[in-house]
């Protein structure tokens, strides 16, 4: 699998998770991504605080363009692929207003006896 591949994989999975980050319905993700060595708790928690901490409103959904003019170099969405082919590791960067807000979605995708891939939601962390 190529870094191309698993990202279109993981996009629409991603998107869920982070659209209803993005409005604060915490409670829906685990429909969406297992919690994985996160609490449903720990990640409002993380989130909410940082948030308050940094006088953001909010977290932005998925399809809000993100400004990367500030860095040309950085990628909103970074995967790897592991190299045994049971899946691959996705962080996606959160934004707020189309800026980068240094929170990080990390993600994983594994895939299971069934061929079926199944996400992880592993940490929400600060850079």
């Amino acid at each position: 699998m190529t870094e191309k591949e698993a990202v279109e994989i993981a996009k629409p999975i991603v998107k869920q998770v982070v659209d209803a980050l993005s409005k604060r319905r915490y409670q829906d993700i685990c429909h969406y991504a297992k919690l994985y060595q996160i609490s449903q708790q720990t990640l409002q928690e993380t989130i909410e605080e940082y948030l308050t901490l940094n006088g953001l409103p909010y977290i932005d959904a998925f399809d809000v363009p993100c400004d990367l003019s500030s860095n040309d170099d950085y990628q909103q969405l970074d995967c790897v692929v592991y190299n045994d082919g049971s899946g691959f590791t996705l962080d996606y960067a959160l934004t707020t207003d189309s800026n980068f807000n240094d929170l990080t979605l990390q993600m994983e995708f594994i895939w299971t006896e069934e061929d079926i891939i199944e996400a992880r939601i592993l940490d929400v962390h600060v850079l």
